[in-house]
């Protein structure tokens, strides 16, 4: 399906190559099951090509069935022979063919010897139809109704019933019931193209099973079975909770790192369901959407891990962020943010810490914490670490220091600066000091550029893309991509969009206006003036630069900007120049139909996200959760800092025996 959609498969209906696909009438399928011999499942019935294909050759030698229909027993019978390529069809085939043929000009549900005009009744009235002719059992009949007649019905299988198992959809009780169909499952779908989901189940399940999920299967972590085996290792590594998750970029740098993730909580929905999808190790129920201030943290994750080893997380940075303040200063003159509920989430965090005393805390969070709050002479950041201080009068103390991080030297290809925050029990300062860890972060290297970051991915033009592409000339790795495995895992590519950008003053920026390196001020004040009127904001004077990077052409050659989850409303900042004028240059390929915003899988790229991390939810919500993220290639490096002051054990290999999965209890 992706590569007829992409125009790899020219002049083919199906790229199952089904011998049906195109039929013009219902009892074509009908009549191929009639003539096909027993199955185990309705699933099978996808591969019957032989009496597929002797179906099609009889219509195209002989035209409709009603000609077929008023042959007698030794001229259909010829008529078949000459249509099968295999020869030597049994008389008891022939036999159910002619009764079905009867039984269809005889019935009232249709004129003369088609389906085509099948009446509109009750399904069932379909199914005990079909099941009246020899050969046709009762979840064929469903089955039919699905595939041949288009309806949107789920017929009962028991290969693709273990499939819904593995993937989480049917209930391991639900799977020997007698029901002919899945009802509830018709109504969950009843949006969606049930009959090509049905369809491709089935492939999967009848071609590779239904528990055959290896670490090259691109569907694992959509599979129950393969969350149940990973939940099912045993694991000695360092355990790690992690609180404003987010979508897990944190969390994934420190799985990375070797480290046991237990137990996360985030309140935003998406972002959750994100988290949970890509961190198959952690039972469903030890990721937790909610607010930190109504749950009780520390009986919740006592549940899962008594003492965690690391406590890492990164409270809700809007208010303390430029961007963010600027927007609510604008609406609310006497906006404060030392009156905002958000800057002070973070004591949520620290009263976690007191009650688990975990042997180490992270904390990561905008440049504004570490900013004076106005003329008040106030730092959160003081906050943070007078209240951690304060810890030592009630039990073990902490070791806390901070650093404002640029993430360019742990080699990330972004100019992202965030405050990392390290505290290191009292108990275990002898091994090593908050500061010393802080000072090993940055890695000697040269910086990382946007053409290193986006190595490999699909370029493409407005508006192309989607959900999920096939990672087509994928071309050259560089060494950001070999070293950290960024596009290991898939051959596919998730969230790939590009925005179409329809407005027209859009497109003359980008194609005319603009040149990499630029912002709407270099359009307003450093050029002739041509475009200058297409520029409707203020950038302030040729003095003073005034939000000048509204618009902005980014430069292949160079580190991104900071990525933000601004970019769910616009990508105008983070416009990528055609990659076949200014990075590569080769004018029988240059298109600039290929200026245009990032993409979110480009933007997890340069947030250093595997090309196998899928985020889940609306298009605007990728944006949003990858912004707000963690670079997993900090949360890397900062473990294994961490390794001298908390041992990091070799994870033991998976149990690939899959035949205890279906006995193991999980809420996933």
């Amino acid at each position: 399906m992706i590569d007829s959609a992409q125009g790899e498969t020219p002049n083919e209906l199906c790229p199952c190559d089904d011998p049906l696909c195109g039929s013009d009438d219902p009892l074509d399928a009908v009549a191929a099951v009639v003539l096909g011999p027993a199955v185990n499942a309705p699933a099978e019935r996808f591969f019957q090509r032989q009496p597929r294909r002797t179906v099609r050759e009889l219509r195209e030698q002989h035209g409709n069935w009603e000609t077929l229909a008023s042959m007698d027993h030794d001229e259909l019978s010829e008529a078949l022979q000459d249509a099968c390529s295999l020869k030597g069809i049994s008389k008891d085939r022939i036999s159910r063919l002619e009764q079905l043929l009867v039984a269809v000009r005889e019935t009232d549900y249709t004129d003369g010897v088609t389906l085509r005009d099948f009446s509109r009744v009750q399904y069932q009235n379909y199914v005990d139809f079909l099941t009246s002719v020899p050969g046709i059992e009762q979840d064929d009949g469903w089955w039919l109704l699905q595939t041949a007649f288009d309806k949107p019905v789920w017929p009962s299988d028991p290969c693709v019933d273990e499939f819904l198992c593995a993937l989480g959809l049917l209930d391991p009780e639900d799977l020997h019931s007698a029901e002919s169909r899945r009802h509830v499952l018709e109504e969950e779908l009843t949006d969606r193209l049930i009959a090509p989901l049905y369809r491709a189940l089935a492939t999967h399940a009848v071609t590779a099973g239904t528990d055959v999920c290896g670490e090259d299967c691109e569907i694992r972590k959509f599979l129950l079975t393969h969350r149940l085996r990973q939940q099912q290792m045993e694991r000695n590594e360092p355990t790690v909770v992690d609180l404003f998750s987010g979508a897990g970029g944190l969390s994934c740098g420190l799985r990375q790192a070797d480290y046991d993730i237990r137990w996360a909580i985030d309140i935003d929905t998406d972002a959750v369901a994100t988290y949970r999808l890509n961190h198959p190790e952690i039972p469903h129920r030890n990721v937790v959407c909610g607010d930190v201030r109504e749950v009780n943290l520390t009986a919740r994750i006592q549940e899962s891990v008594s003492e965690p080893d690391l406590l890492v997380g990164g409270p809700p940075c809007q208010s303390l962020s430029k961007a963010g303040y600027r927007s609510r200063r604008g609406d609310d003159e006497d906006y404060s943010i030392l009156d905002d509920d958000r800057t002070t989430l973070y004591t949520q965090y620290v009263k976690a810490v007191e009650e688990l005393r975990p042997k180490a805390i992270v904390m990561e969070n905008v440049e504004g914490m570490v900013n004076e709050v106005g003329d008040t002479d106030i730092r959160v950041i003081d906050w943070v670490i007078e209240d951690l201080e304060m810890l030592s009068e009630t039990g073990p103390g902490y070791d806390v220091e901070y650093k404002l991080q640029d993430m360019t030297e742990l080699g990330i290809p972004q100019k992202r600066e965030r405050v990392l925050l390290i505290g290191i029990r009292d108990d275990l300062t002898e091994s090593a000091t908050a500061d010393d860890l802080l000072n090993e972060l940055s890695i000697e290297g040269k910086t990382q550029s946007i053409q290193q970051g986006l190595s490999g991915l699909p370029r493409l033009r407005r508006g192309e893309g989607g959900r999920l592409l096939p990672k087509t000339g994928r071309g050259f790795r560089s060494d950001y991509v070999r070293t950290h495995n960024l596009d290991s895992g898939t051959s596919l590519c998730f969230n790939h969009q590009a925005r179409d950008h329809p407005m027209e003053k859009d497109q003359i920026l980008f194609d005319k206006a603009l040149s990499p390196g630029d912002t709407g001020w270099d359009v307003k004040y450093n050029s002739d003036g041509e475009y200058s009127e297409y520029v409707e904001y203020d950038v302030g004077t040729a003095e003073n630069k005034r939000f000048g990077d509204k618009y902005r052409m980014l430069e292949w050659s160079e580190p991104s900007p900071t990525i933000v989850a601004h970019l769910a409303k616009d990508a105008n900042s983070y416009v990528l120049p055609d990659y076949y004028k200014h990075a590569r240059p080769s004018p029988d390929r240059a298109d600039p139909e290929r200026n245009r915003g990032i993409t979110p899988r480009e933007a997890a790229r340069l947030q250093s996200f595997p090309d196998d991390y899928i985020f889940l939810g609306p298009f605007t919500s990728w944006f949003k959760q990858i912004g707000n993220a963690v670079p997993p290639i900090a949360g890397k490096r900062i473990g294994k800092v961490l390794d001298s002051l908390i041992e990091v054990a070799e994870s033991p290999a998976a149990n690939t025996d899959a035949s205890n999965s279906g006995k193991a209890v999980s809420d996933d």
